[in-house]
């Protein structure tokens, strides 16, 4: 399991850069602005829930990967 770890935790550290924290807050900021709104104007409640979480996920996940991958590791 040990080994596992080690092995995320590399992979992490080489493949999370200020790029890949870019598109993915580029495309939570997209998600709740544009896909949120349009959703609301449709009527769709449940998807709009959905949308929201997964916009504020892409967002803080980004965040917290980069720093982790950065500054943890």
């Amino acid at each position: 399991m040990g080994k596992i770890i080690h092995a995320l935790a590399g992979y992490l550290k080489g493949n999370i850069t200020m790029g890949t924290m870019a598109v993915f807050l580029v495309a939570g900021i997209y998600i709740l602005a544009i896909d949120c709104a349009d959703l609301k104007n449709k009527g769709l409640k449940k998807e709009l829930a959905a949308a929201r979480i997964i916009g504020v996920l892409y967002i803080f996940g980004s965040l917290m990967a980069f720093v982790i991958s950065k500054y943890i590791l």
